[in-house]
């Protein structure tokens, strides 16, 4: 029986106070080896081998959404173990630096939800969890940066 591992980035991107959620393909879905049936999303994807944490999720951010961001602080680790694999994810908080978004073949549609909406949306509870985290560092960050 053969198992693999996986490491996944992901980034909640944050721009005047909100946050930007995807809509992946129907395509993308039924090629989905972990998760063909969730149609929200976030910018990320797999690392490749020797790459860093940081570069790949700039990677795969310019790849999905042509954006240009910082990287932040990670706001969660998520361990997925099903079907011979075991994929690690990591969400990092991402402050918009320049760009406006154009998405890839992934996805076909794109969202700037603010903490309301996103409470209110129909989005899974991982993602809630993870913006409502993410939102929370950034404005502690913004405090901060003006003390």
């Amino acid at each position: 029986m053969k198992r693999d591992f996986a490491v996944a980035v992901k980034a909640v991107i944050v721009k005047e106070e909100k946050v930007l959620i995807l809509s992946r393909s129907q395509d993308e879905m039924e090629c989905s080896y972990m998760n063909s049936h969730q149609k929200w999303d976030l910018p990320g994807g797999g690392l490749h081998f020797y790459e860093h944490c940081q570069d790949g999720l700039l990677r795969e951010i310019q790849e999905e959404t042509s954006l240009e961001v910082f990287v932040g602080e990670p706001v969660s680790l998520f361990d997925v173990i099903k079907n011979h694999i075991h994929l690690c994810i990591f969400t990092y908080v991402c402050r918009w630096k320049a760009g406006a978004v154009v998405l890839s073949k992934e996805h076909e549609a794109f969202f700037w939800m603010t903490k309301d909406e996103v409470c209110a949306s129909q989005l899974p509870n991982w993602m809630k969890r993870d913006v409502l985290r993410a939102l929370d560092r950034e404005l502690n960050m913004l405090v901060e940066r003006e003390e």
